[in-house]
Parts: structure tokens; C-alpha cells; sequence
């Protein structure tokens, strides 16, 4: 019984000893943390871990959540990538129609102004005197520049039939000089309304143009939004440090 009281007494020392290095150390820490920072010491943190077991599990699902959310941000970056791409490609597409529409337009107001100044030196021409001729010989001439002028694709096929039948202006009886007029105007009307043609063209081309370029300037714009947004989910922040978190690339 003795040597089991001075057992006691001798592991009650040994335990008084330890509680009171665990105190010292504690006490220690306690003092240390606080001056270091300002915030809560490191023995409120560990309290609040230890009374709080959902602390743990909700930054965990927080985690989580950033990874899934950044995963469908890459999948938005390269769907919008690929849609940024083909609108490159649309808008330079209907810049190039445009373009084309220009030139169709510029060639047939050229087109134009040529017939018009056949008309202008035509009248000049009819002011001198008309000599007289044979009525067949005028008939003929008419046929002969009708079929001419189709052949070389200045009049229409409406505008040749028109001419054979004596209609619409087409006179047999009248001169030479009035048939040639009467052409170059018909020529003229033509070409007129060819370039008239090529302006509608060319508007509804340049539209077109436009709201191309007006797609891939607002793809352009989200698509670095995106990439904005991205970047800001994938920083790390200060107190999440430890956990070393990485997203895994997404394939597109």
C-alpha cells in the first residue's frame, strides 16, 4: 500500500507537471497570436473549427461549386470562341459581296453615262438636215441595228421583238438618225435600270455587311467577358491558399 500511494503521488506529479506545460504553452500562443494579427487568435479559429463541423464540409462544397463553375466557364470560352470564329469568317464573307456590289455598281453607272453620251452626240447629229431616202431602205436599217444591238447584249429580247413588230416606239418610216436615237435611248433606259438594279444590290450587300460585322464585334465582346470572368474565377484567393485547387481543362 505504500509503494502504490507513492506510485500515485509520483504519476499525480507527472500530470500536475504536463497540464501545466500545456497551460504555459497556451498561454503563450495565445499572447503571440494576437500581437501578430490582428484578427482572431488561433485558438478561436480551432474552437470555431471544433464547435462548427459544417465549417469544414461547406468550404469543401465551396470548392466544389468554383470548379464546377469555372469548368462551365471554359465550356462557355470555346463555344464562344468557335462562334467568334465563323462570324469572322460571315462578316468577311459579306464584306467581300459588298465589295463585289461596289464594283457591279461602279461598272454599270459607267455603263450608263457611256449610253448617255451616245444619246447626246446622236441628237447633236439629228440637228443637221435629213437627207431623203428609200422607206425599205429605212425598214431595213431598223432590223439591221435591232439585231445588232442584241447580239452584243444591249437590248433585250422584249427590246428586239418590239423593234420587228413596229412597237413601242419603233418607227420603220422614220429616219436612220431618229432609229439610231430611238435605240440609243432604249439603251440608255437599260442601262439605267441596270444600275438601279445594282444599288439595290449593293444596299441590301452592305446591310448585310454591317450587321456581320456588328455579330462578330458582339461575340468579339463577350467572348473577353468570358475570358474576364474566367480569369477572375480561377484566381486563388488569400484564404484559400492551402487547399491548392487547380480546375481541370475542359475539352471542347
Amino acid at each position: 500500500m505504500q509503494n502504490f500511494s507513492d506510485g500515485m503521488q509520483q504519476a499525480l506529479a507527472i500530470w500536475l507537471a504536463l497540464l501545466a506545460a500545456v497551460i504555459v504553452t497556451f498561454l503563450v500562443l495565445t499572447v503571440f497570436s494576437r500581437r501578430g494579427s490582428g484578427g482572431p487568435s488561433w485558438w478561436s479559429r480551432l474552437r470555431k473549427a471544433v464547435r462548427d463541423p459544417e465549417a469544414v464540409r461547406e468550404r469543401q462544397a465551396k470548392v466544389e461549386r468554383s470548379a464546377k463553375e469555372i469548368q462551365e466557364l471554359q465550356r462557355y470560352g470555346a463555344e464562344l470562341a468557335v462562334a467568334a470564329e465563323r462570324a469572322t469568317v460571315m462578316a468577311d464573307r459579306r464584306r467581300g459581296e459588298w465589295e463585289a456590289a461596289q464594283r457591279t455598281q461602279e461598272a454599270a453607272w459607267r455603263a450608263y453615262e457611256e449610253a448617255e453620251q451616245a444619246v447626246h452626240r446622236l441628237r447633236r447629229a439629228n440637228a443637221f438636215p435629213l437627207t431623203e431616202d428609200d422607206p425599205d431602205i429605212r425598214r431595213r436599217h431598223l432590223v439591221r441595228i435591232a439585231n445588232a444591238a442584241h447580239d452584243r447584249g444591249e437590248i433585250s429580247a422584249t427590246h428586239l421583238a418590239d423593234a420587228l413588230m413596229h412597237r413601242n416606239g419603233w418607227d420603220p418610216a422614220a429616219h436612220p438618225f431618229a432609229q439610231e436615237l430611238h435605240l440609243r435611248w432604249v439603251i440608255r433606259d437599260r442601262k439605267f435600270q441596270a444600275y438601279q438594279e445594282a444599288s439595290e444590290v449593293e444596299r441590301q450587300t452592305a446591310n448585310a455587311a454591317d450587321m456581320a460585322a456588328a455579330a462578330k464585334r458582339s461575340l468579339d465582346d463577350e467572348s473577353f467577358e468570358a475570358e474576364l470572368r474566367l480569369r477572375k474565377a480561377t484566381a486563388v484567393p488569400a484564404d484559400s491558399k492551402s487547399l491548392s485547387f487547380r480546375a481541370a481543362p475542359v475539352r471542347s
